[in-house]
């Protein structure tokens, strides 16, 4: 049934009154990200973010946990501090603590961070701290973090973050984010018995990044995991660096299914099951690091931030068999050649439910108002070792004379997704 179940959520959209949460003076002032949610037995739903603003003290930038609550999921009473502070100068935790994760623990409330001594030094580490009075403060859990870096492992010899923490039976099980040499960035798993000590699993990364052309092909990273039953849900952020961007590399949501306690993933094939906004939204570079909970055997309280630092809901409808047994749309973009002068083929593959609309923008954004004269479909055939309704349209961009060269973007956009790519115009 909880398979079954899984398999049926489709229609992921975004709540219309986005966004819901944004940054508040004095002390989290210039963005909000990273939230981590559960919801309350007694109804409602409490959550933590990262803050990013001034410490009055100091004048530097810091990031700290805050914490909101709410009745409805939709309006929200915000901590007038950080629930945490940042460490004490030169510790390890001293100018970051981000990416919390909460997990209840009877009467308590566990939280998991990444902590920094450095911004940007890559020494990043995951540490624990408990909350006694339901989530207003948390205390450090010892003096230093509890999982450290293992350079002696490729899919994190460059850091660790982003945790998220599940109990299962007498266990809590951790599943984080590893950048390896190669800056590409993993699934890892670990467990505990006591939320302190964790063991690595032996197969490490548990998730890895997709194939090329893939929306995840640089990174799956920000996991969020939740149990229904004896089967796990993960939702999670991929990027294809370079290759997807507007200001800077746009992010898509996932979501994976697992059956043998978080070991082994089976990434979605509706995926990505939430891109980019539109180019003038807050939200235009991707939706960022989710969460979720799992209250009745349905998934609530569904947010991520956008590049602005507020956050925002996505939702998803629970759909008939029919319908979702009716395949999903895809599409893959291929452009030859790139970098380009005079002209770039561009070939669109996939299923279509409506014929797609592409659109071509400068870097700062601007929309190039001569795309509809300069780029014609070509061909529309059944692509090779697919059904016949799947398509292959080809087009041929041929830029104004006028045009400088430097850095374009086109972007297809489909009836519930959208992929951008990067082309580089040399005249």
């Amino acid at each position: 049934m909880f398979l079954a179940t899984i398999s049926l959520l489709c229609g992921w959209d975004r709540y219309e009154g986005n966004p819901v949460l944004g940054p508040v003076m004095p002390w989290a002032w210039m963005a909000l990200s990273d939230p981590s949610l559960i919801a309350l037995p007694e109804g409602g739903f409490y959550m933590v973010y990262t803050a990013a603003g001034l410490d009055t003290a100091t004048g530097e930038t810091l990031t700290r946990p805050g914490a909101a609550w709410s009745d409805d999921g939709f309006s929200w009473t915000m901590s007038e501090w950080t629930v945490i502070s940042s460490g004490i100068p030169g510790s390890w935790d001293s100018a970051a603590v981000e990416t919390p994760a909460i997990v209840p623990d009877g009467d308590s409330i566990l939280l998991y961070y990444a902590g920094e001594r450095a911004h940007g030094g890559g020494q990043l580490a995951i540490g624990l701290a408990v909350s006694y009075d339901s989530g207003l403060s948390y205390e450090r859990v010892g003096d230093g973090p509890i999982i450290t870096k293992d350079t002696s492992r490729w899919e994190e010899f460059r850091s660790i973050e982003s945790p998220t923490v599940i109990r299962m039976g007498d266990s809590l099980i951790m599943w984080f984010n590893g950048q390896s040499l190669e800056w590409k960035i993993n699934v890892c798993r670990a467990a505990s018995f006591d939320g302190v000590n964790w063991f690595r699993h032996h197969d490490n990364p548990v998730l890895q990044t997709g194939g090329t052309g893939e929306f995840d092909e640089w990174g799956v990273y920000a996991p969020c995991v939740r149990a229904v039953g004896d089967s796990l849900i993960m939702i999670y952020n991929g990027f294809m660096m370079g290759t997807t961007t507007y200001l800077f590399d746009s992010t898509f949501l996932g979501y994976a299914v697992s059956n043998d306690k978080g070991v082994t993933w089976t990434k979605s094939p509706e995926n990505p099951i939430l891109g980019p906004g539109l180019i003038s939204e807050w939200d235009h570079t991707g939706p960022k690091t989710p969460t979720f909970d799992i209250q009745h055997g349905e998934l609530v309280g569904c947010y991520w931030n956008g590049y602005d630092g507020r956050l925002g809901i996505f939702t998803h409808s629970i759909a008939s068999v029919e319908d979702c047994q009716t395949p999903p749309e895809f599409f893959s973009i291929h452009t030859y050649p790139n970098p380009f002068n005079s002209s770039i083929r561009i070939t669109i593959k996939g299923k279509f439910k409506s014929p797609p609309r592409i659109e071509i923008y400068d870097i700062a954004g601007r929309q190039l108002s001569e795309f509809a004269e300069t780029i014609k479909a070509r061909s529309a055939t059944p692509e090779r070792g697919i059904d016949a309704s799947s398509t292959e349209q080809e087009y041929v961009w041929h830029p104004n004379e006028t045009l400088p060269s430097g850095i374009y973007l086109i972007r297809i956009l489909m009836t519930d997704r959208s992929v951008t790519k990067r082309l580089v115009y040399l005249r």
